[in-house]
């Protein structure tokens, strides 16, 4: 009995320890986990913030085109070019956006569609040109 006491008494922190290391290396394991899963993300709310840029570059160069010219019904997209396209869900298979305008007294309406799996996709946007004179 005597015997079982003692080495009892020399193990006292040996518990503790234990579940020191335990709860570490589990943390650790599970930071790793965390972070080395795949993501999970929303494609769509991804492309419809690309259309939007896309609809507000068109915008930027509208005003920049009427404080030279006089504008008025389609224009194409005066953007560039290589921003129409996008390889958000992968590289595989780009995403093309289409981008339309019409300007009609001072209103331009911008329209940005794409299509992701068979179904269609559009978002539209409105905006008065302003020009500023100098």
């Amino acid at each position: 009995m005597n015997r079982i006491k003692f080495v009892l008494r020399n193990e006292r922190g040996f518990l503790l320890l234990n579940v020191v290391f335990l709860t570490l290396i589990t943390s650790f394991a599970a930071m790793i986990l965390i972070n080395a899963a795949p993501r999970v993300r929303n494609p769509q709310s991804t492309l419809r913030l690309t259309a939007l840029y896309l609809a507000n570059e068109q915008f930027a160069e509208l005003e920049s085109l009427a404080a030279r010219e006089d504008i008025s019904g389609s224009q194409p997209f005066l953007g560039d070019k290589d921003d129409l396209k996008s390889n958000n869900l992968s590289e595989d298979n780009p995403i093309e956006f289409k981008v339309t305008t019409n300007v009609s007294g001072g209103r331009a309406v911008v329209k940005v569609s794409w299509q992701v799996g068979g179904e269609d996709f559009e978002i539209e946007t409105e905006r008065t040109i302003r020009v500023v004179q100098e």
